[in-house]
């Protein structure tokens, strides 16, 4: 019997093999994240005082401004600095964070068997995830007009220039994709720094200008501008959630620098910059009321503003990447957690593992980003929509943490409620204050995250359907074995059978002739176990177990980011001396079609849409690499 042991994962790869963990120094790392992490957040004080202003139709004012700018300020600091850097960034699932890995910390959604404590969360998560995507669309879009619109500061005569230069920049962003970001990855820390370090300097001295706007860090002003503004006191937090449209990155990003350095960039640099500068916009619109139309670029006058309008294009750039970046790391993680149809994913780094590219996911950002700079022309239009969906994902992941909290740490419940009741209402009130949004033009990111949860959750219920009648219909393993005849003499080949249910033989009961068939070969049940953590090492790629003289149960695990492919598991099977390498082995799948069932089956709606969703998605046969003059699809009808 071959049996593969499970041991701890190390982390690195060194020149025997082994993989051990590697200490990294904090400095290099906090310089590397300031241009991955960071570029979001970063680049919207571009846009977030102009909208706190104009969308609550609020006066320039000695109180109005100390008001807004405190509220911006006291968001920064328990949002990011105490929700996320200080609570969130201590837990991980295996060196992963955010909203995905939360949920995979808790139980990743399986195929087989009964969801228990995820029943309710997988919604909620999956939601989540779909709302960061949602809004995340619009990110490249408002951060890079934003920025070309420094022109227009400088000459009026640039205006008509604005949109055909920004979807330039965007349509160059997206054409780059399938290089990879690895070449000018070096680049990103470096010109961040030199954003934070120039939009900081120009808010101090704006400072130093107008002293008086130091009095917003009192949280009084924050609490007077809600009170004493009626509705528009509820409403500004609509536009306070713009300056914190970044704060996921922070989390999400966890895997990639780990939270000492994010924490080192972030109160070494980012938050001191974001203070500044705020501050800066805030005592400069002070002295000049007509500064409001564009408070970030009159920090800036005579020769230094253009200089400032190619550094923000270059940032927003930058942060656009990140978020384009993001987005492909998700949706790999949502299919190997079975909450995505699979589609093709293209490693475009051998050093790194997490730097993918989705060719699919490209094409559909790119579009919707071209299509809402076309339609809405302006980085104020394009505001007014920006922030419903992400703050809707906020409030997911702390329901998310709850959970984690509660059955994973087994924290007391009444100390996590009391701990997370602030945060809980605090992005219940951004939620329920972009709802007016949602007229303005955010039902767009919801409509887009709407869809992807729908084929999410419907792709889940679907293969889990599924699952459970290929089950019902696969002929018990000690069944088999009492049918077969005695072995006459050497297999004459090797059947791999594709399966996610090894206790079966799948197929022999639909198609009577296959046992026949099976009885004189090596047959061997295949299924891929996707690992709770990111990475699998090689040498515990497999575990094979016999189970008769010519059956063999084969599990092949692969990590939740990494691509699967049958060379992994050729190669861990030879170094355990199990051959599966001959020419003539064949692989045997399920090519279902998919019926309604009487009762209890998926709505017709829904099963339409998973049958469509199954003839498009990328095949698992595909996905593994298996040569296409090795594989046998085997029809199978299929009621769910």
């Amino acid at each position: 019997m071959y049996r593969q042991h499970t041991v701890w994962e190390p982390l690195c790869q060194p020149a025997n093999g082994a993989r051990m963990r590697r200490v990294q120094v904090p400095g290099p790392l906090a310089l590397a994240a300031l241009g991955v992490v960071f570029g979001d957040i970063g680049t919207s004080p571009l846009y977030t005082l102009n909208t706190c202003f104009t969308s609550t139709h609020t006066p320039v004012t000695l109180s109005n401004v100390l008001g807004i700018i405190s509220l911006l300020a006291w968001a920064l600091i328990v949002v990011v600095c105490i929700k996320y850097v200080t609570v969130l960034m201590r837990v991980d699932h295996e060196g992963q964070g955010g909203i995905l890995a939360l949920l995979a910390l808790v139980q990743p959604p399986k195929l087989i068997g009964k969801l228990t404590t995820t029943r309710w969360l997988i919604p909620v998560v999956v939601i989540g995830a779909a709302m960061l995507i949602g809004d995340g669309m619009i990110t490249p879009a408002i951060s890079v007009i934003s920025a070309v619109e420094g022109l227009n500061v400088a000459t009026p005569a640039a205006q008509p220039y604005i949109v055909p230069i920004s979807a330039a920049v965007l349509l160059a962003l997206f054409l780059i994709q399938s290089r990879g970001t690895q070449t000018v990855g070096a680049l990103f820390g470096p010109v961040m720094v030199l954003w934070f370090v120039s939009i900081g300097i120009a808010g101090g001295v704006a400072i130093a200008a107008h002293p008086a706007i130091i009095a917003a860090i009192n949280p009084y002003w924050a609490f007077w501008y809600v009170f004493h503004h009626g509705i528009y006191g509820f409403l500004i937090f609509g536009g306070v959630i713009l300056a914190l449209t970044g704060a996921e990155a922070l989390y999400a990003d966890l895997s990639h620098f780990g939270r000492i350095p994010i924490t080192w960039a972030w109160y070494g640099v980012v938050f001191p910059a974001l203070l500044l500068n705020y501050f800066g916009q805030g005592a400069v619109i002070l002295g000049n009321a007509k500064a409001i139309d564009s408070p970030f670029y009159a920090l800036v006058t005579g020769w230094m503003l253009m200089p400032m309008v190619v550094l923000a294009t270059l940032a927003t750039v930058i942060a656009s990447q990140a978020l384009i970046s993001g987005a492909f790391t998700l949706t790999e993680q949502a299919i190997a957690l079975n909450l995505s149809p699979r589609m093709r994913v293209i490693h475009t780094s051998q050093e790194e593992r997490g730097q993918v590219y989705l060719p699919f996911v490209n094409a559909l950002i790119a579009i919707v980003c071209l299509i809402l700079v076309f339609t809405f022309r302006s980085s104020a239009r394009l505001a007014a929509m920006y922030g419903l969906a992400v703050a809707c994902t906020m409030l997911a992941t702390s329901l998310a943490f709850y959970v984690v909290a509660t059955t994973v740490f087994k924290w007391p419940k009444r100390y996590v409620i009391a701990g997370m009741t602030p945060f809980v209402l605090i992005d219940t009130l951004f939620v329920t204050s972009g709802l007016p949004k949602f007229l303005d033009g955010a039902w767009v990111p919801v409509a887009v995250s709407a869809a992807i949860a729908l084929v999410s959750l419907t792709w889940l219920k679907g293969r889990r359907s599924l699952a459970a009648s290929l089950a019902a219909d696969q002929q018990p393993v000690a069944e088999f074995i009492a049918a077969q005849p005695p072995p006459s003499g050497p297999p004459v080949g090797e059947t791999v059978l594709l399966t996610n249910d090894p206790r079966g033989i799948p197929f022999v009961r639909s198609h009577p002739w296959l046992p026949h068939f099976l009885y004189d070969r090596k047959v061997v049940l295949l299924t891929l176990d996707p690992a709770s953590r990111p990475y699998v090492e090689q040498t515990q790629r497999v575990s094979i177990e016999q189970l008769s003289p010519r059956l063999f149960v084969l599990r092949a695990s692969f990590g939740y980011m990494e691509e699967p492919s049958i060379k992994y598991v050729i190669r861990a099977c030879s170094q355990l001396d199990f051959k599966l390498d001959d020419p003539h082995t064949t692989f045997f799948f399920s090519v279902p079609a998919i019926l309604g069932r009487a009762q209890d089956g998926m709505h017709q709606s829904q099963r339409l849409l998973f049958a469509w969703l199954s003839r498009v998605s990328r095949s698992l046969v595909d996905d593994l690499e298996i040569p296409p003059d090795r594989r046998v699809g085997i029809g199978v009808e299929v009621q769910i």
